[in-house]
């Protein structure tokens, strides 16, 4: 009795060129617009608290009402800074899967 191996199935490398292309083109632009996003809402974290102090320190006009909504934003900084984290690390894990994605190592 004898045993042979069949090596007649081609050792999958990678996705297909045309695939390749087209899932890192669009996983590239969803991190670069989740990074934009993050990066807006630590801004808003930080300038909402600030904004009426500096405004007042410049003896800039402020209109009552838009004082009044910067104070009531500036209690909310936790969670835009919870929403700056969770788009950060939405960012990560795409960028993870596509690596894993374009990775030439065979999958099981």
């Amino acid at each position: 009795m004898t045993s042979s191996f069949n090596p007649s199935q081609p050792v999958r490398r990678g996705p297909a060129p045309v695939n390749a292309l087209i899932v890192g083109l669009i996983g590239g632009f969803s991190v670069l617009m989740l990074f934009v996003l993050g990066v807006t809402f630590v801004g808003l974290a930080i300038a909402f608290p600030i904004a009426v102090p500096i405004a007042e320190a410049y003896h800039l006009p402020v209109k009552a009402a838009d004082a009044a909504l910067a104070a009531q934003f500036a209690n909310f900084w936790w969670a835009f800074a919870a929403l700056a984290l969770a788009t950060f690390a939405a960012a990560g894990v795409i960028v993870v899967k596509l690596i894993d994605f374009l990775s030439p190592a065979p999958r099981d």
